[in-house]
């Protein structure tokens, strides 16, 4: 049942997509010599039950809908090219060499394609924000962004010996989601953490976070200091917990606090991207307080709006429905979002 729910989940998808494109436009756009290009380093089988495929298959609709010549680039030898436009989707599939930081080959990639005149979208100043905590919270702190009281120790004996009061998080330095996300109430977690050879091996920095009394956060997403979507999602328990929706949160498309609404739009600009999600919470749920920023990424999986019916919205995200589709409705957000990011990126100010 499990593996019917997936390819049904897939094929409605890809059905989505063929009908967001106008493939006719498409086709007389289309130029092997184009200075726009999209690159797919691995089209693999693989490839196209992927979240990476829905974007470049929006850029593609994007460019078509902008009426911009394209081609399409496969392969690994991208850094033959020069004086070029470059849209990828960022993704862990670069690092074909299996690296425990797959961030740097993609920071690496991006910087080397711009030292050879290049554009490259997403720019290699926002590539380096992708999962890449560490680097993150030094923007923010540079950037006077307000965000929980962190501190970055180069290994687990200066956290030890910086004697932090518990409660408080301990966040991988590459990781998405709620993924790599520890709630350390006393030294039975810390010491159970220390012994995860995993987490000891692949974490250079150890990044310690004020752990916030809240029951909700709300995500931002932003396309050129526009907010394009927002939506809480509400943890329902007494306990702290993370607030993905994977964990059962429930999720509210519909209030946002616009008293912040500037403040949100200002703090983007500070970080110098042209598109992010950022996920904000408030102490103690006081929306009358500053808002408090977690994170931002470059690259996200937005949520669309559904009709929820009496069940959690991870019901929607795991289950295939024929009229109330959320994978139809998921593509149809990312198509919207990625026109505004293209359009963006092309505009003659940010180039």
């Amino acid at each position: 049942m499990k593996l019917l729910t997936r390819i049904l989940k897939r094929f409605s998808r890809i059905f989505r997509i063929i009908i967001s494109i106008n493939w006719i436009r498409c086709w007389k756009l289309y130029h092997s010599k184009s200075e726009i290009i999209l690159w797919i380093p691995r089209p693999a089988l693989l490839y196209f039950g992927t979240d990476t495929f829905i974007w470049d298959m929006a850029t593609i609709g994007a460019l078509v809908a902008e009426n911009k010549q394209f081609r399409i680039v496969t392969g690994k030898k991208i850094g033959r090219y020069h004086g070029h436009k470059i849209f990828f989707s960022i993704n862990s599939g670069y690092n074909i060499y299996g690296f425990d930081d797959y961030t740097n080959i993609l920071l690496h990639i991006t910087r080397q394609l711009e030292i050879q005149g290049n554009e490259v979208f997403p720019r290699q100043c926002e590539t380096i924000f992708w999962e890449n905590k560490t680097y993150m919270h030094q923007r923010f702190y540079m950037a006077r962004v307000h965000e929980p009281r962190t501190r970055i120790f180069d290994s687990m004996k200066h956290l030890l010996n910086a004697k932090l009061k518990f409660p408080y998080l301990i966040k991988a330095e590459h990781s998405c989601a709620s993924e790599g996300v520890y709630k350390i109430a006393d030294f039975c977690d810390l010491a159970r953490l220390m012994a995860d050879e995993n987490f000891m091996r692949m974490n250079r920095h150890i990044i310690a976070q004020e752990l916030i009394n809240m029951r909700r956060d709300l995500r931002v997403i932003l396309v050129n200091g526009e907010i394009v979507l927002h939506y809480w999602r509400i943890n329902k328990e007494k306990e702290w917990k993370p607030t993905s929706t994977s964990h059962g949160s429930e999720v509210d498309f519909d209030f946002f606090p616009e008293q912040w609404r500037q403040h949100i739009i200002d703090t983007f600009y500070s970080l110098e991207l042209t598109t992010g999600a950022f996920d904000i919470t408030w102490q103690d749920d006081d929306l009358s307080t500053e808002p408090i920023y977690l994170e931002v990424s470059p690259f996200y999986q937005p949520n669309p709006k559904m009709e929820v019916r009496k069940k959690a919205y991870a019901f929607y995200k795991q289950h295939f429905s024929l009229f109330n589709s959320w994978d139809s409705k998921y593509v149809d957000v990312v198509f919207r979002i990625k026109q505004k990011q293209v359009r963006a990126y092309l505009s003659p100010a940010l180039l």
